[in-house]
């Protein structure tokens, strides 16, 4: 089974405040698993979610990019624990390594925002950290977590609506943007925020 790519929609914010809203309930379901199982977890774990309890999204906020690492890690436990599966829009049949490595191998005529969006949302991710010079890192190597903002996806869909030229692609290629474009749409008409994973 390939690496599954998996699009759900969140709130108009975006995954961080949907992040920051629940933390407080990811410390109370955390802290007894890493009770149970201290060595699963990272140091400083513990102390780095308490301090997002009380400081929120200035918690955020780093130059030290160990901290950050261990803020996208926790990210990652946050996902893996509370998101995963919830508000789940649809999972891709398609192999990640069958989506096309770039906007511009089925859509000619991206726009380099457009390209952008489509190569952060499939491949690079997204953090929550703010830090200089520091983009997501996957605790695991795999896994990616990264999600476009309505005013985004209304940007993206734009150029990814019409497919004249898009029909000459790779047939793969071409079912995984059609996937990508039917998120597009049904997170535009939600008026919410579109969350891909890629696990």
């Amino acid at each position: 089974m390939g690496i599954r790519v998996q699009y759900q929609l969140v709130g108009a914010d975006g995954f961080r405040e949907c992040f920051l809203a629940d933390i407080k309930k990811f410390s109370e379901e955390i802290f007894p698993i890493m009770e149970e199982w201290p060595d699963d977890f990272p140091k400083m774990f513990k102390e780095k979610v308490l301090d997002i309890v009380e400081r929120g999204a200035a918690a955020l906020i780093t130059s030290n990019i160990e901290e950050a690492e261990l803020i996208d890690e926790i990210v990652f436990e946050y996902w893996d624990l509370l998101h995963n599966e919830q508000n789940e829009y649809i999972s891709s049949p398609i192999k990640h390594y069958n989506y096309p490595g770039a906007l511009s191998e089925v859509s000619p005529n991206c726009s380099n925002p457009a390209s952008d969006y489509y190569q952060m949302l499939l491949f690079e991710g997204r953090t929550v950290v703010a830090c200089p010079d520091y983009s997501f890192k996957s605790p695991d190597g795999i896994f990616c977590l990264s999600w476009l903002y309505p005013h985004e996806i209304i940007e993206l869909k734009t150029e990814i609506n019409s497919f004249e030229g898009i029909l000459n692609g790779d047939e793969n290629a071409v079912l995984a943007v059609d996937l990508l474009l039917r998120a597009l749409t049904k997170a535009e008409q939600s008026r919410c925020s579109l969350l891909v994973t890629i696990a």
